[in-house]
């Protein structure tokens, strides 16, 4: 085996693995902090995109690249990974709003940790809740319809296949789904912090016609305690809607690359 040959497939390897390597950079099940360190995700990320290499080998064909073509190909790359990975994250940072949105109203943002598997400080419902969507995406078979469909985003659009064109709408589509985050955590936070607010306005009425009785001291375990008990009943609901919108991975990604090309 020669040199030429070598430094061939890696250059066709690294060009592969540069959209996977960009998408799965912002998924919380393959950071840094789960994982143990970034050479194990990068590793993950390599397996992954083995398996496009021999279209992307095919689609080089005999073509002479240049250095300045190449970053620009891995630039677009870049792009296209962060744009896929941002629209597949909104579920699993929604949730983790949703948690913290309801701890912030029980009082308990005190609490705060690291949490794990997105890196950043969150409540402890926060984690919870992600830590449950993460194992429904991969105990259900969501993983595999997601790794399905960005494989097929090489099909809709190319690695070779330059330059890309931003829709007018694309703008606006990105900022929808911003949208859609904060929409999702007011909405399926909204039960459980609407009960907690009426047990505290409940509290306030009390220490107002009974102010000899201190009932602050008592207003965070009683809202944890109707939060818990809803939570009880609302928890199955959360999940089961965001492993169904992850469900629909094919008309999330889709326009994506539509409005990219």
């Amino acid at each position: 085996m020669d040199i030429e040959h070598v430094s061939r497939v890696m250059f066709v390897f690294f060009l592969s693995s540069a959209r996977m390597l960009a998408t799965f950079t912002m998924m919380p099940f393959l950071s840094k902090q789960s994982l143990g360190s970034a050479m194990v995700r990068n590793g993950v990320v390599a397996s992954f995109s083995l398996l496009t290499f021999p279209l992307v080998e095919y689609s080089l064909g005999q073509q002479s690249i240049s250095g300045w073509h190449t970053l620009l190909i891995i630039g677009k790359e870049i792009l296209i990974g962060l744009a896929l990975g941002y629209v597949v994250n909104i579920p699993f940072w929604a949730v983790e709003s949703v948690g913290f949105f309801i701890d912030n109203q029980r009082g308990a943002t005190l609490a705060s940790a690291l949490n794990p598997l997105s890196g950043s400080q969150t409540s402890p419902l926060g984690i919870l809740l992600t830590q449950s969507l993460v194992t429904v995406f991969f105990s259900s078979g969501i993983f595999l319809l997601m790794l399905y469909t960005l494989y097929m985003s090489y099909s809709l659009w190319p690695i070779f296949d330059f330059f890309p064109g931003l829709a007018a709408s694309a703008p606006a589509f990105f900022l929808s789904q911003l949208d859609t985050l904060m929409r999702l955590t007011v909405l399926l936070g909204a039960p459980v912090v609407i009960a907690m607010f009426l047990s505290e306005f409940g509290l306030a009425l009390i220490s107002r016609f009974a102010p000899q009785l201190n009932v602050f001291i008592l207003a965070m375990p009683i809202k944890s305690a109707v939060g818990i008990a809803l939570l009880c009943l609302y928890a199955g609901f959360i999940i089961h809607y965001f492993s169904e919108l992850l469900r629909d991975m094919q008309a999330l990604v889709t326009p994506v690359i539509e409005l990219l090309s």
